[in-house]
């Protein structure tokens, strides 16, 4: 059965081998270790933990600022995707979003990511574009759409 459970700075390697599975590589949308712990020890930042059993398949982390909520990254290990676990994920980021009086969760995803269409299933809605933020190896520079949902 898969919890979710709160994580911190100490958590940080075992969600690197989601953000080496789990994200374009084409891209550089993976975070290195040291970026999610200079994150992590920000006051306004979570990490949650999805774990089946002592293993950790998922993880999501999040930032707040005023009445505001960032979903800056979310992952699921491949073998774990399509159980509803990136669902779970973030319906615990948008309660706990409410629960603290956020109005709104924002985030940002590359324009061509399947993952558009779980934030889209979620309700999310585009409000902007960042134009050529994404780069890759082979010269292809997608934008990155701004989504929010209000909470």
């Amino acid at each position: 059965m898969i919890h979710i459970v709160d994580g911190d700075a100490k958590d940080v390697a075992s969600i690197m081998p989601i953000m080496s599975d789990a994200f374009d590589r084409r891209f550089g949308e993976a975070w290195t270790a040291a970026q999610c712990l200079s994150t992590l020890v920000l006051p306004d930042c979570q990490l949650l933990l999805a774990k089946d059993g002592d293993i950790v398949c998922g993880f999501a982390i999040t930032r707040w600022v005023f009445e505001h909520e960032e979903l800056l990254m979310i992952g699921v290990s491949r073998n774990h995707q399509r159980q509803q676990i990136g669902q779970n994920l973030l319906s615990e980021v948008i309660n706990r979003g409410k629960a603290a009086g956020r109005e709104k969760l924002f985030l940002e995803v590359r324009d061509g990511n399947p993952a558009s269409s779980f934030y889209f299933k979620a309700g999310f809605v585009p409000i902007g574009r960042r134009k050529n933020y994404y780069k890759s190896a082979e010269g292809i520079s997608p934008d990155a759409i701004t989504m929010f949902i209000d909470l």
